[in-house]
């Protein structure tokens, strides 16, 4: 009995959140990029994931994009995060980002629509992202509720049919 005990403890351990994803391959600052001043505005979250208004997926930017502005050192004295990228990219090899939010295979979610055609901010979903200083370790809990997602859909009189989202 004590062995059954002890092995529910143990399974109902491993179920009890979200484990922590693994480290990036860069230190991705989101603070710093999204607080720069570009003229009047600042730095959209669409310059870097591009998919987000017009495909189903945002998409983790390749490196190359972020040659855009680093291809030459930005800071005096220059950042070795900076450098890094620089070097990950002179390398050539694989090189990916982490995707820490996936949703499950059943789940159909398209950024254009909510983006483009609902005119959603990317912080209603995603959170302030203004405040990471480092890539996220576990999915925005919001992105993970199939209530919170139906709470807004009745907000916005989107349809809540299972087929709206489940295909």
């Amino acid at each position: 009995m004590i062995r059954i005990a002890l092995l529910a403890s143990i399974a109902l351990a491993g179920c009890s959140g979200p484990a922590s994803a693994p480290a990036q391959p860069l230190p991705f600052d989101h603070s710093l990029h999204v607080n720069i001043q570009l003229g009047e505005d600042k730095l959209a979250c669409v310059a870097c994931h591009t998919g987000v208004e017009q495909g189903s997926h945002a998409g983790l930017p390749p490196l190359t994009t972020c040659l855009r502005c680093h291809m030459r050192p930005q800071g005096d004295p220059p950042s070795e995060k900076e450098r890094r990228v620089r070097m990950a990219v002179a390398d050539g090899g694989p090189f990916r980002w982490i995707q820490v939010t996936r949703n499950p295979g059943h789940v159909f979610f398209s950024h254009a629509a909510h983006v483009s055609l609902a005119k959603i901010e990317c912080a209603e979903c995603h959170g302030d992202v203004s405040t990471w200083s480092a890539p996220p370790t576990r999915p925005e809990e919001k992105l993970e509720s199939m209530s919170k997602c139906m709470s807004c859909h009745r907000e916005r009189g989107a349809s809540n049919s299972c087929g709206t989202c489940h295909q």
